[in-house]
């Protein structure tokens, strides 16, 4: 018997190791070719790569809005470095509203407690995260563009 099939069907985490088993359980020994042979570094790579395999597919979820945020940030980015930076007046405001804007994005985002009051804020608030690192991308290019 199998140590799926012993403890039924848990969620496998990376570093759940599970039990030995015990002697009388000789499948798990000779290596019955399931789970590549029951071993303790099968099971890790198995879980490593069902949870790599569950956060792939939860990217792949609203795929399109997510390019097309990050790359509307990048568009931010560069409107900004250029129309308003003509003049020169507005570079120290427009640096401080947008570090206040990335700081507080990032903030809402990576705070440890979720106290975000709905599911649908905590949304908006994961694709406003895309906007900023496009912002962040099309300053950062800016910045070269300044260097050459």
């Amino acid at each position: 018997m199998s140590w799926t099939r012993r403890h039924g069907s848990r969620i496998a985490f990376a570093l759940d190791t599970g039990s030995i088993p015990s002697s009388d359980d000789q499948d798990g020994l000779n290596g019955d070719g399931r789970d590549l042979g029951g071993t303790r570094l099968g099971r890790i790579v198995g879980a490593g790569g069902r949870q790599f395999l569950e956060k792939l597919n939860s990217a792949r979820k609203n795929f399109p809005m997510k390019v097309f945020l990050l790359l509307l940030g990048f568009y931010t980015a560069n409107a900004l470095a250029t129309i308003l930076g003509q003049t020169g007046d507005w570079d120290v405001l427009v640096a401080g509203v947008v570090v206040a804007a990335i700081e507080g994005i990032g903030m809402l985002m990576y705070k440890k407690p979720p106290s975000l009051p709905s599911r649908r804020f905590q949304s908006l608030i994961s694709m406003m995260n895309y906007w900023k690192a496009g912002v962040i991308l099309g300053l950062f290019v800016d910045a070269f563009k300044l260097g050459s």
